[in-house]
């Protein structure tokens, strides 16, 4: 069976830089809208897992990353440089930023796709929930959206 969690509760809103990216390659945000979708067997009381605990879990996840620019360590088009105090950014084309740390959410990925999102909090939620088959969809807007299932 599956079953599937969305909602209020299960968004956030985020800035990102896309290097390379014509149009993206400006810091900007979304209002993300986040649906987890998990299949499995049915446990002592008749339920794959209990949605009010799932869904305030999955929900305390995504708290991290509302309200911060989330930038990507691994993305080689860009230098950060961290202190206690300051995040430092400058992008391959000559930008520069400079970010409160507590307003900075550091994630260890390449880009701060909508594809490689879906992917690290797909992976974020299969740590604690291994006993489930799991798809994340992660919409950055009404019209662009992106599952992923690990099966990818």
């Amino acid at each position: 069976m599956k079953l599937k969690i969305s909602g209020d509760k299960l968004t956030f809103a985020s800035a990102h830089i896309l290097t390379k990216h014509d149009k993206c390659a400006r810091l900007h945000g979304h209002n993300y809208q986040v649906e987890v979708e998990i299949e499995g067997e049915l446990d002592e009381n008749n339920m794959i897992i209990d949605f009010s605990i799932f869904k305030s879990r999955i929900g305390e996840l995504l708290k991290k990353y509302d309200h911060k620019i989330i930038l990507p360590k691994k993305n080689k088009d860009l230098k950060i440089e961290t202190d206690e105090k300051q995040v430092k950014l400058t992008s391959s084309n000559g930008n520069f930023y400079r970010f409160p740390s507590e307003d900075v959410l550091l994630l260890p990925i390449e880009a701060t796709t909508v594809e490689l999102l879906s992917k690290h909090i797909h992976d974020l939620i299969k740590e604690e929930y291994q006993q489930f088959s799991i798809t994340v969809t992660i919409a950055e807007t009404p019209t662009s959206v992106v599952s992923y299932s690990g099966n990818d």
